[in-house]
């Protein structure tokens, strides 16, 4: 039996009190948490109607030690099956203007996007809007809301991306559980949307201590961890497979870890259409640990890189941070991370990687054979390393030929060699080697 539209919206508006008394609580919204309350579906007195009307989610704000709240957010809850339009924002401003005793704010949360003549109507009212997109269709599934996981905005999206997402019925955030505006201001920051909306009628003394401007980075949760430690982990699973030479035998690794910790690997697993589109490798859910890997018959080396990455995020513990995450192909563009941002999912994606190119290129294994092939091929340093690339011939000739033999001795690609030799210092890129 179908749900009818009140239950459909009953359950949304539930679902936002709930995320949004958790943040509250936790102090994740830009309010102190022992100056708020939040309620779901209180009456506020109207002057024109003579009685109350009962808003969906209303959050009172209070000055230390008063009785009586200062500020109220009033927020509508909307789960259409299509877009918002502005009748809506119309009759929903209506009733804001009959709520009197404070200074009134109103947003809109939306299941699905605005209409064009919704937004502009918001924005000339001082309507915050808010499109809620469900995490369970996310690339990473993190343990605490993305949307109030950093306070800075712009910091991941741009403000002609959100505007899509505001008003675009086909759009999908894969990252964002929520697309925010508020007059000018377009973000994937909640803390950010709720500063902004009370930033003109609120005290300082009502902010969190971080919330204040200027307000300072946001300070990673995921833990650092150097190159010499990631080289370190891996020579521990090396020896416990007892590893001595050549490809990196990763079913072997499986094995070892099914036994220890139940980890479950799945590999050639068919790709449904709508992922193949987004290039999804593999994938990675924790509680249990499962590994998938989805079918790529273009490229076996990079299913084994896949793996690799996967696997990074298991030994690495970052069951801690997130609860499961899709591998795309562009996960693999190792040189975005070398300048580590305080993003904590590209800290992940970038010790994943770096754990994987360890794993499939040991570090002693890799340098030996390095050095077997410098020698063999009369390979010395002169001033620029032994292996030198630039638009010179015979340095390109040098490059693709120890490449080569690295790519076949340890089954892999060339841009996996070509990232550890750089890491290891092995390799020096002249201005023009990027498009060898």
């Amino acid at each position: 039996m179908s749900k009818s539209s009140t239950a459909i919206g009953n359950e949304f508006e539930s679902k936002i009190f709930e995320l949004f008394s958790g943040w509250l609580s936790a102090g994740q919204l830009a309010l102190k948490p022992e100056c708020c309350k939040i309620y779901q579906k209180k009456g506020y007195y109207s002057r024109d109607r003579q009685k109350d009307i009962k808003f969906d989610i209303s959050i009172e704000v209070f000055y230390p030690g008063s009785t009586s709240y200062s500020n109220l957010m009033l927020i509508e809850c909307k789960n259409y099956s299509h877009s918002v339009p502005v009748d809506d924002v119309e009759e929903f401003f209506a009733k804001i203007q009959q709520v009197s005793g404070a200074n009134v704010k109103g947003i809109i949360a939306s299941t699905h996007a605005f209409q064009e003549g919704t937004l502009t109507f918001a924005k000339s009212k001082g309507i915050g809007l808010l499109r809620y997109f469900d995490p369970l269709n996310f690339k990473w599934v993190l343990h605490r809301s993305p949307s109030t996981f950093s306070f800075s905005q712009g910091l991941y999206g741009q403000s002609d991306d959100i505007h899509s997402g505001l008003i675009s019925e086909s759009y999908q955030s894969r990252r964002f559980d929520f697309y925010c505006c508020n007059g000018d201001t377009y973000t994937n920051s909640l803390p950010v949307f709720f500063l902004d909306l009370t930033r003109d009628s609120l005290d300082d003394n009502l902010l969190i201590e971080y919330a204040q401007s200027p307000a300072p980075s946001h300070q990673p949760v995921v833990e650092y961890v150097s190159q010499d430690d990631m080289e370190r982990r891996v020579q521990e699973i090396l020896k416990a497979i007892k590893y001595n030479e050549g490809v990196v035998p990763l079913d072997q690794v499986c094995a070892w870890q099914s036994k220890k910790t139940g980890l479950i690997v799945k590999t050639g697993i068919p790709l449904l259409e709508n992922n193949r589109d987004v290039g999804i490798l593999g994938r990675i859910q924790f509680n249990p640990t499962e590994i998938s890997i989805f079918d790529d018959p273009a490229s076996k080396v990079r299913q084994k890189f896949t793996l690799a990455h996967e696997l990074g995020h298991h030994f690495l513990g970052h069951s801690k941070y997130m609860s499961g995450e899709y591998c795309e192909a562009n996960d693999f563009e190792l040189d975005e991370y070398e300048e580590l941002s305080q993003d904590d999912i590209r800290r992940m994606e970038w010790q994943a990687n770096c754990f994987a190119s360890c794993l499939l290129l040991p570090k002693n294994s890799f340098h030996f054979y390095f050095l077997t092939l410098a020698r063999k091929y009369g390979l010395k340093n002169r001033g620029f390393g032994i292996l030198y690339i630039d638009e010179q011939n015979c340095n390109r000739a040098n490059y693709y030929v120890v490449t080569n033999a690295l790519k076949s001795r340890f089954q892999v690609s060339r841009s996996v060699v070509r990232l550890r030799l750089k890491n290891l210092g092995l390799l020096n890129e002249g201005r023009d080697s990027l498009k060898f």
